[in-house]
């Protein structure tokens, strides 16, 4: 079973940026802890910067803002590390368009985001109004997580 965690502030990031957008995708990048080689947490969901473009059916993130992030959060051997992207959908399917499969596959293979095991989480309600969560990585082509977790702060110790 493959386990993809997050931090109460990581999900309460995403859950901010898209409750201001709810009928626009919008996004980010994801920072990571890695606990050990097949165990890692997402720590920190940025907003997908001041120049980004949200439309209905698709977010164009401001890169140069997302990379000054990526430079001031991450160290080459720190603990903590960009691994991928999520956005939003405006519909309750949460599986990865075409257009999000091509963007997941180009970034993974892009030195400046420096992941070689990308992460994409995709994030929108359900049709009872609750933000729901898929997760994806890559292995072999695109996978799903089995689970998503958000690690209360009694957890995380």
């Amino acid at each position: 079973m493959t386990t993809l965690y997050l931090t109460e502030t990581a999900w309460s990031q995403i859950r901010r940026a898209v409750g201001h957008y709810p009928e626009l995708e919008t996004g980010g990048i994801l920072l990571v802890y890695k606990q050990d080689a097949n165990s890692w947490i997402i720590t920190f969901a940025s907003e997908p910067g001041p120049n980004a473009l949200r439309m209905q059916h698709s977010i164009l993130f401001d890169d140069n803002y997302l990379h000054r992030i990526i430079k001031r959060k991450t160290r080459p051997n720190s603990k903590i590390q960009y691994i991928g992207d999520w956005h939003s959908h405006t519909m309750p399917r949460l599986t990865p368009s075409r257009t999000d499969k091509n963007t997941f596959v180009q970034k993974s293979n892009q030195n400046e985001y420096r992941s070689n095991s990308p992460i994409m989480l995709i994030v929108g309600y359900n049709r009872q109004k609750q933000l729901m969560a898929r997760g994806y990585f890559l292995e072999k082509g695109i996978r799903s997580f089995s689970k998503i977790e958000v690690q209360t702060s009694q957890a995380a110790q």
